[in-house]
């Protein structure tokens, strides 16, 4: 039985029945009941406010510390691509990273920015949204 009744209307894409296996590092796994890729922020912030609260909603980066039961994952995942990937630096000091930053781009832009101290970031694979989700680094 489906876990999605119906779906607000986005501007981004929502795919149903989307194999998540080609969007994780281990290319297994199953579908999900929708895929949502949202155009930007607001666009995500809109669907979520409008989804009934009953769906389960799951958050995918780049998919490298993932495994996707062969049976899917019901409701829906919440891709962030590159909108959700910039970074801007703020000082000196201090860049803002959006959720789907990898970790290397992350390294890289603070090197290019003479900001030290996050050239770990390099090796580990993920996003900005993974190390805080899941207390990478």
């Amino acid at each position: 039985m489906s876990a999605v009744g119906t779906l607000p209307k986005v501007r981004g894409r929502l795919t149903p029945n989307a194999p998540l296996a080609p969007l994780v590092w281990f290319k297994s796994g199953g579908t999900a009941e929708w895929l949502f890729e949202p155009a930007d922020a607001e666009d995500l912030e809109q669907f979520l406010n409008e989804l009934d609260p009953h769906v389960p909603v799951m958050a995918l980066g780049l998919g490298s510390n993932l495994i996707v039961r062969d049976g899917g994952v019901p409701g829906v995942v919440v891709r962030l691509g590159k909108p959700f990937a910039r970074i801007e630096q703020i000082d000196e000091t201090t860049l803002r990273c959006g959720g789907g930053a990898s970790g290397i781009l992350v390294s890289s832009t603070a090197r290019d920015h003479g900001i030290a101290g996050l050239e770990f970031l390099r090796g580990i694979p993920g996003t900005v949204g993974g190390f805080v989700r899941m207390n990478g680094g």
